[in-house]
């Protein structure tokens, strides 16, 4: 038989020892109240003796038992006092190695555990930080974005207004041109026109070079006196002359 075996024969043993005295007493309980009557009165302090059944049961059952269970599972008669205390004290340690084993096996699911949750807090702190760095990624991309777009714009604002300054530039050149254009072709033609004169009564030399040249100088008469031979500034009517 194993030592499980005995084990629960000794349990039922016990049980059945204290159902047995717990009987007793309720049997020694109901001869009293019998004894006593229906009254409440309290009974006499007597002493308690013990159960003859006890003493049977533990006489020729309990003691037999004890000492059989000792010989069949620790008694060895090639093994001194020593080595069966020692091997008791294994027994013993072995069932504090299972308990401990138990013990370890769930301090080993609650670490497991403890480290499940770090990790599960881990990853989802993890998340949150690439969560955030994304966002924080997208709102960079944006800012960008918006100042590229800022930036061309201000460009293209700048082109317009060298566009439009280069028109206006241009406009105002030929204009300019337009306007020495004009000025030589009236000078061409006052030129053309003044290439003969023919003088009039109540005329002079000083008279016609300040018509035609805006200016009646020494310089203009004697250019005009060099053009014609002339040796002084005397004009007679109908006389044609030459403008220079």
């Amino acid at each position: 038989m194993s030592k499980e075996d005995y084990r629960d024969k000794i349990e039922e043993h016990r049980q059945s020892f204290e159902e047995e005295q717990q009987e007793q007493q309720n049997l020694s309980r109901v001869s009293r109240m019998n004894k006593n009557g229906s009254n409440n009165k309290k009974p006499k302090n007597t002493k308690r003796k013990s159960p003859l059944m006890t003493i049977l049961f533990v006489t020729f059952i309990l003691i037999p038992l004890t000492i059989l269970i000792y010989f069949v599972q620790f008694y060895d008669p090639g093994k001194t006092i020593e080595e069966a205390e020692k091997d008791t004290m294994d027994s013993v340690v072995e069932i504090d190695k299972t308990g401990s084993k138990a013990e370890a096996s769930s301090s080993a699911d609650k670490d497991k555990d403890d480290k499940a949750n770090d990790e599960a807090k881990a990853q989802a702190q993890k998340d949150a930080e690439k969560l955030a760095a994304q966002q924080k990624a997208a709102e960079e991309a944006k800012k960008a974005e918006e100042a590229k777009k800022a930036e061309e714009a201000k460009v293209a604002q700048q082109q317009a207004e060298a566009a439009k300054k280069a028109e206006e530039a241009k406009k105002a050149e030929e204009a300019k041109k337009a306007e020495q254009a004009r000025k030589a072709e009236q000078e061409k033609q006052n030129a053309a026109k003044a290439k003969t004169h023919t003088v009039k009564a109540n005329e002079n030399l000083y008279r016609i070079a300040l018509n035609y040249y805006g200016d009646g100088s020494e310089a203009t008469l004697a250019k005009i006196r060099a053009a014609n031979g002339m040796p002084n500034d005397t004009v007679f009517v109908g006389q044609v002359i030459k403008l220079p």
